[in-house]
């Protein structure tokens, strides 16, 4: 007879499952079978064993249909391994008949959605649904299966029809799981003694819901072997015909009278324990023995209330005195929070304060879950996994999809894409990021970083090749592409890029890249044979194939992109993937070809669950989803995720789903299963009860109402229970919390937000305010002196750092960088020229134009580069970037040296500094300098220290004066009687400047001392101008990411000026026309 174990805690349901199997012992060669709902319980079941025993060994942890059918193999005769009436084999056998249905009488609705062309993804997505609905009948009704497959059945809807072509070619009775459930009921009826093949003893355990067919079989199998069913009851007293408020209110008005005899209990058990009910009452409803071991949970705190509430039936609405709360209970908290991140940044904060407070609490005393998973695991990862080191707290996380977890399976399903591929650069280039392909292809983070250069130098955007192109409908040009780009690489190892005198030329209308040396020349290598492996498989991708052509292509394509000494694991998951593809298409007898699209379908459904991700293995904070870890008691239970839109899930019913319109006692439903989820997560925390939900909008911060769930637990907790407060008992659990994790509130010291609202991000805690925030907040004190080897230094290191003195502290003495190297890919080829790229353009045609050489001649080379867009506006915008550079090098050209010396090398002994360099743009009229643009006052120094080196040289027939011109101004410099002594001065500057940031800002410094030694305008006026920029229109000095790091308030004090005057007036002294400044 079939037995029943009734407890409340599934802690005493292991304990008696344990003391059973050790009592009595099976034979040593015969497994224990437990059948349980999912591979977590099974994980948590086998941990509890091996600790009450010692060990656990050669136990079976089924689910409920897989035993099932490993019944019928063992029980009946000639049961395939896998049936070909399984959920994939129907799915191929449905999409394979589909066509030929769709042309007959009564299907013209599935005629109807498919259309006249034949999607074959969209046939296998309906096909998928229509399988899962025929294995939901043949699990809940299979009344209806035997009625469709009888000779003379009257079949008036196109599902029973298309049921009668599935089995039509099958033996009679078909093998599917309606028909073998008859077979063997029948042959255990007829049984006298135990069949060979039933289990000596079979536990069920944990279960909260099973289909009436099967409950029916245990029990029929109780007859000839021990079953016991160990179920975890909310309650002691019979809930099973508990009515919630609702279903009464519809009493009330189907009958016209008060439904006094309709007892509600507790209301949460009554509004979300409707899927327990009916599997109580379906046990209930048949024979068997039972044994009860409950245990009244003890009202130490709010949760322990609920809880006692619950197991006691009572309902708190027919109190008039509500129970008291003390204000520092916290064994339920609700979190309102912004987004999935601030949800999990606040979980952060909250488990480490838990820690804190509970020393003998461990990470794996706590279980995370959430509706679903793939949502919050990369925040999981980014919040937990990058926590620093004294707040990192273990964890795990259990059933994402592999592409969620695993870079590689991301990578394998971005390659199955490649036919449908625009080759785009930052696309191809996110490919290298995964380790195995960097590993196959021998690249490392360095050579990555030089591929990524070489990908915007050579200004590769999207297509492999012109005839990518030109298969869209667009000109072959091969303009931006990789083949392009490739060439221009290949082309650069095998020839310099300029000749003998300098000229940029092209080879086949192909520009050379220079730069490529013999140490580079591999990596170039391995990214050429990477392209052309993706080029090789995207075009053999495009081919259609069988299934077993299809696997055999796929590992090929796994062993070229993948090392396999890395991430075995991942490939392992790939190859048994494609193995189980083949399998489920030999079942389905379904020979045809098929496009990559159809495959890719498949493994989406398939490849994303992960059976080598880390399970529950109770070492660190468990994340999974709603299902894998019900009913398994941990101190802290933690729901996130509980919002409006998201719990309980919603399940929109398919337009053909029969089941909806016929509902009977024990049919699923995924609204009534969360609702108990909700219901045993309550009931399974042992300390503490965390929910979070997204209950403010990050646009608006309007309000966002929560799960339906957590209003009825408001509800539940306003009834029965109060403060010695002035907050009711919802305001003092719940905490609304900040749109920021830097916000100013999880700070400030108030009694509330000591209670509530913190943080344990001391990165994030502002700064004390009471603190001297001075000009130089980096610097309390100057820096160490550099040593000796800093005072020798070359004339480009002395205009480099005139050009910005604070960012050559930062970059040289403390190697801070704060530009970002890592430039991101535009996969987008240009249609117009941005700012710097205009520029450069423009100083590349001045060069040519000052070399005498026609800037006709420069279009193919600028071409070649793929820096203009394509077609006429390219050419367009050449010719008017020519026509600037033709204005200015006229302007130029006039006074234009006739014949420049070669540069000048020089090393000169200034006090203690040593300046050495090269010193170019010396004709006999001195120093001549341009610029192609409007002065600037860094541009400005730099010629005053290169004037300043001429004067120190006085090189033999070079005049000792100096030329600037610019868009804007054409200055002459007068010889200096005591440049040394000048230069030793700037010298001075920059040695105190590379121990401590000196005010010196190349625009602001200029403005203020060019108005104020002119003696027109307002100084501080044009210095203010200069610093803050013109809002809406450029950018300000204030705004320079360097000064903003070295200076928390202004700068522009008395100091600022003494030093712009000190250094600008030497130049202003002079100037031979002081007007034209």
């Amino acid at each position: 007879m079939l037995k029943v174990v009734y407890s409340n805690d599934m802690l005493q349901l292991a304990a008696r499952l344990a003391e059973q199997q050790k009592s009595a012992p099976l034979p040593p060669l015969e497994p224990e079978t437990i059948i349980v709902q999912s591979n977590e319980l099974s994980r948590w079941l086998s941990l509890y064993i091996a600790q009450h025993h010692g060990i656990a060994s050669h136990i079976d942890f089924p689910y409920p249909s897989a035993y099932i059918w490993a019944l019928f193999r063992r029980v009946l005769p000639e049961i395939p391994h896998e049936s070909a009436f399984s959920k994939d084999a129907m799915t191929w056998r449905i999409f394979d008949l589909l066509p030929e249905c769709s042309q007959q009488p009564g299907f013209e609705v599935v005629a109807g959605y498919l259309g006249e062309e034949d999607d074959v993804v969209k046939r296998y997505g309906l096909a998928h649904r229509i399988a899962d609905s025929f294995d939901q009948y043949l699990m809940y009704r299979p009344d209806w299966i035997k009625d469709w497959e009888k000779a003379d059945a009257s079949l008036p809807h196109w599902q029973a029809k298309l049921w009668k072509h599935l089995t039509k070619n099958e033996p009679k009775p078909a093998l599917h799981r309606a028909n073998l459930l008859d077979q063997l009921t029948h042959y255990l009826w007829q049984s006298e003694k135990r069949p060979e093949g039933l289990p000596r003893r079979l536990a069920i355990f944990g279960i909260s819901a099973l289909p009436p067919v099967y409950l029916d079989l245990y029990v029929l199998m109780a007859k000839f072997c021990d079953i016991t069913l160990y179920f975890l009851s909310p309650s002691e007293g019979y809930w099973g015909d508990l009515q919630d408020s609702k279903r009464k209110s519809q009493q009330v008005l189907k009958t016209g009278e008060e439904a006094y005899f309709l007892d509600t209990g507790h209301p949460l058990l009554a509004s979300l324990g409707k899927q327990g009910q009916e599997f109580f009452e379906q046990i209930q409803g048949c024979e068997h023995e039972s044994e009860s071991i409950f245990s009244s949970p003890e009202k130490k705190h709010l949760l322990g209330y609920i809880q006692r509430d619950i197991y006691d039936l009572y309902d708190p609405s027919l109190s008039a005195q509500k129970r008291l709360i003390h204000e520092a209970d916290n064994s339920i908290q609700i979190h309102d929070c912004h987004s999935a991140l601030r949800e999990v940044e606040i979980l952060h904060d909250q488990l480490l304060a838990l820690f804190d407070r509970h020393s003998g609490l461990a990470p794996a005393d706590v279980v995370v879950m959430t509706p679903d998973i793939d949502v919050y695991a990369g925040s999981i990862d980014a919040v937990f996994g990058c926590a620093s080191q004294g707040q990192y707290i273990p964890y795990g996380i259990s059933g994402a999809s592999g592409q969620q977890q695993s870079p590689l399976l991301s990578a394998f399903n971005q390659l199955l894409d490649l036919p449908a591929s625009r080759f785009e650069v930052d696309s191809i280039i996110s490919l290298l990021e995964c380790e195995a392909i960097q590993n196959r292809f021998s690249f490392d983070q360095t050579a990555l970083d030089l591929v990524r250069k070489w990908c915007r130098e050579t200004k590769i955007h999207w297509a492999h090749s012109s005839e990518d192109k030109l298969a869209m409908g667009l000109p072959a040009s091969e303009v931006n592409t990789w083949r392009a780009g490739l060439d221009r690489l290949l082309l650069g190892y095998a020839m310099p890029l300029s000749n003998d005198k300098g000229q940029w030329t092209l080879f086949d209308d192909k520009l050379a890249f220079d730069g490529i040396s013999s140490e580079r020349a591999y990596t170039m290598a391995q990214l050429c044979a990477f392209v052309d492996c993706l080029d090789r498989f995207r075009k053999s991708l495009k081919k259609p194939r069988t299934a077993s052509q299809w696997q055999q292509h796929l590992l090929l394509l796994v062993e070229a992109f993948f090392l396999e000494d890395h991430d075995q694991a991942e490939i392992l998951n790939i190859s048994r993937t494609l193995d189980s593809f083949v399998e489920s298409i030999e079942l389905a007898n379904f020979a045809k070809t098929m496009s990559i699209d159809l495959v890719c379908e498949w493994l989406n459904g398939h490849l994303n669950k992960n059976e080598n991700e880390p399970r529950f293995m109770g070492q660190g904070v468990t994340f999974c989803g709603m299902v894998p870890m019900r009913s398994i008691p941990f101190s802290v239970v933690c729901l996130i995720g509980m919002n409006g839109d998201s719990y309980p899930r919603r399940q929109p019913k398919q337009g053909f789903d029969l089941l909806s319109a016929d509902f009977r006692r024990g049919d699923r439903s995924r609204r009534d299963d969360d609702r108990y989820l909700f219901l045993e997560a309550v009931l399974s925390a042992g300390e503490h009860l965390y929910i979070s939900y997204v209950g403010r909008s990050i646009v608006d911060n309007s309000e966002i109402p929560p799960s339906v769930l957590v209003n009825d637990m408001h509800d539940i907790l306003l009834q029965g229970f109060s403060t010695n407060s002035e907050n009711d008992i919802w305001q003092q659990i719940l905490t609304e919390h900040p749109l920021q994790a830097f916000s100013q509130r999880y700070f400030e010291q108030t009694s509330e937000s000591l209670i509530k609202l913190f943080s344990y991000q001391v990165a994030y805690c502002p700064p004390d305010k009471s603190e001297d925030t001075n000009a130089m907040a980096w610097f309390e004190q100057s820096l160490q002196a550099p040593d000796i080897s800093w005072r020798q230094l070359s004339l480009n290191q002395l205009n480099q750092f005139y050009r910005h003195p604070g960012r050559y502290l930062l970059q040289q003495r403390l190697r801070l960088r704060l530009e970002s190297d890592d430039e991101l890919l535009d996969p987008r080829e240009p249609f117009s020229l941005g700012g710097l790229e205009a520029w450069q353009l423009r100083q590349q045609l001045l060069s040519q134009r000052l070399k005498g050489e026609s800037l006709e001649d420069a279009l193919p080379l600028i071409k070649a580069t793929g820096s203009l867009p394509q077609g006429e506006i390219g050419q367009q915008l050449f010719y008017d970037e020519a026509d600037k550079v033709n204005i200015f090098a006229d302007m130029l050209l006039a006074d234009y040296p006739e014949k420049l010396i070669d540069p000048i090398s020089f090393e000169l002994s200034l006090s203690e500094f040593t300046l050495m360099g090269e010193l170019d743009g010396c004709s006999a009229n001195g120093l001549f300098n341009y610029r192609f643009g409007k002065a600037k006052g860094g541009d400005l120094l730099t010629i005053w220290c290169r004037h300043l080196v001429l004067n120190c040289l006085k090189p033999e027939g070079v005049l000792c004066e100096s030329r600037w011109v610019t868009e804007d101004i054409d200055i002459k410099l007068k010889p200096v009687n005591d440049s040394k002594s000048v230069l030793i001065e700037l010298l001075d500057y920059y040695w105190q400047g590379c121990q401590k940031a000196i005010p010196l800002f190349a625009n602001t410094s200029f403005a203020y001392a060019k108005t104020y030694l002119k003696g027109k305008g307002d100084p501080d006026k044009a210095m203010l101008a200069a610093w803050k920029g013109s809002e809406g229109h450029t950018m300000g000095e204030m705004d320079d990411n360097y000064y903003q790091q070295l200076y928390k308030s202004t700068p522009l004090n008395d100091e600022f000026k003494k030093l712009a005057i000190a250094i600008y007036k030497p130049i202003y002294d002079h100037l031979e026309d002081p007007g034209k400044w």
